[in-house]
């Protein structure tokens, strides 16, 4: 999918979403753009057309940072285990 549709897509969309439920929509939406299989650097591409959306891909992106590293963490906990 076009980095062009998602934006209109989205800036179609949140005029319609009360301002106090916008944060957890734009969340929903960049999770489930992820679970269809929308890259990364598509979503990083998207920041700059609206706050909400912004924040939701930093959380998401930042998110899997920090689940990398926490798995390589246990990898090396369970390493040592076995020593």
């Amino acid at each position: 999918m076009k980095e062009d549709l998602i934006a209109d897509i989205w800036t179609l969309i949140v005029e319609h979403i009360p301002e106090k439920s916008r944060k957890d929509v734009a969340s929903d939406f960049i999770n489930t753009l992820m679970d269809y299989g929308i890259k990364e650097n598509v979503l990083e591409s998207l920041q700059g057309v609206d706050p909400y959306l912004d924040t939701a891909i930093e959380y998401v992106i930042d998110g899997e940072e920090l689940d990398e590293d926490e798995d390589e963490d246990e990898d090396y906990s369970y390493n040592r285990d076995e020593d």
